[in-house]
């Protein structure tokens, strides 16, 4: 009569056969990188972890700004960390990159941690091969922030020989994003390492005679595997007249000496996320003429969550902080007005006190993580 093996002896003895195909031996590692909007950031419970995220969105809705935008923050808060932007087609100009923020290099022997390496191709397994290398081939435990601009761009090596007559037969987004996601997606947020797919939406306008508005439906390229893979779904909405921030924002004219356009209100809604608010539109103020990653206008941020956590209070023209506010910065050994007049002068108190500022950016980030 052979001994009676318990389950679990099977169970040890089978991981340690195939440990090559699995990852129950290795640690799990986990973070959250900054969307840089304090916005986003309280509806993403604190930013953007390991895994796979798809930014979706028409053209010029900000999908590249803030890929890169988490691109600066991984390489600035995460400890040996490196980036790969790999340029398919997306733009990557001296001004996109001066407003970035991030360290870009073009050679090997410049990649050092805190920097990102352009690896300007747009063919599939060139772009996906590198990938897979460098997050198998990592005893150093770097951690790797990719940024594929964009899905659209990739092609499969054989399909390039193929004359424009055969472009029906050309493998497209949906297929080059299924193999990738099979093949790397959970060695990929496993490891900590982190991907952001861009890539381009179709909008029609379905006219519905019971609706009181028509409706505007999106179909994002890549197929359904993204949308199962993906750890967060963003679409950028396109940007209207409506979403301009003027330099006086009580006076609707456009003047570009007068009242020149300072910046925009940016919108994404959420359309997949582990949080419970899937279809959440999340609107976060952009400032023109800005550098280094701070396009993202987070002292205004600050005044609107001041209003919307009700340490503000209106009554008429005059602005009153209420006593928990006042309370708050008495203990942190601010002085603070204890009324002020018009939206304005709240905003250029709050902005023109860096410390100030600084602080409360600081105070609503350890909430929103909270």
């Amino acid at each position: 009569m052979s001994d009676n093996i318990e389950p679990a002896n099977i169970l040890d003895n089978f991981l340690k056969a195939n440990k090559d195909d699995h990852f129950n031996f290795e640690d799990t590692v986990e973070y959250k990188v900054s969307s840089g909007s304090l916005q986003l950031d309280y509806h993403l419970a604190g930013g953007f972890g390991p895994g796979l995220h798809r930014f979706t969105g028409v053209n010029e809705g900000g999908k590249t700004s803030e890929s890169l935008q988490v691109m600066k923050n991984f390489l600035t808060t995460l400890d040996k960390s490196r980036g790969v932007y790999i340029k398919a087609e997306g733009r990557l100009g001296p001004e996109v990159k001066e407003r970035s923020g991030v360290k870009f290099v073009f050679s090997p022997e410049e990649w050092v941690d805190g920097t990102c390496f352009v690896f300007e191709s747009n063919v599939y397994e060139a772009a996906m091969t590198l990938i897979r290398q460098l997050i198998t081939n990592n005893d150093d435990k770097i951690k790797y922030c990719f940024i594929i601009d964009s899905v659209d761009g990739l092609i499969k090596k054989d399909d390039l020989a193929k004359g424009f007559e055969e472009s029906s037969k050309v493998a497209g987004g949906a297929v080059i994003a299924s193999d990738f996601c099979k093949k790397t997606s959970t060695a990929l947020g496993k490891r900590g390492h982190m991907a952001i797919f861009i890539s381009q939406v179709r909008a029609d306008i379905k006219i519905d005679p019971y609706s009181k508005a028509p409706v505007r439906q999106t179909t994002a390229t890549g197929g359904n595997a993204l949308l199962h893979f993906a750890n967060n779904i963003m679409e950028f909405e396109p940007r209207f007249k409506g979403d301009l921030i003027l330099k006086n924002p009580t006076v609707k004219t456009i003047d570009s000496k007068k009242n020149p356009i300072i910046g925009h209100q940016a919108k994404v809604t959420i359309k997949k996320s582990a949080h419970e608010n899937t279809n959440m539109t999340i609107s976060y103020p952009i400032k023109y003429g800005r550098s280094n990653g701070t396009s993202i206008w987070v002292e205004k941020e600050v005044v609107d969550l001041l209003y919307a956590w009700e340490f503000m209070q209106k009554k008429g023209a005059w602005i009153k902080p209420t006593e928990d506010f006042l309370d708050l910065l008495k203990e942190n050994k601010f002085d603070f007005p204890e009324k002020i007049q018009g939206d304005n002068n709240l905003f250029k108190t709050i902005e023109e006190n860096k410390d100030l500022c600084k602080f409360l950016i600081d105070y609503f980030k350890e909430q929103i993580v909270a």
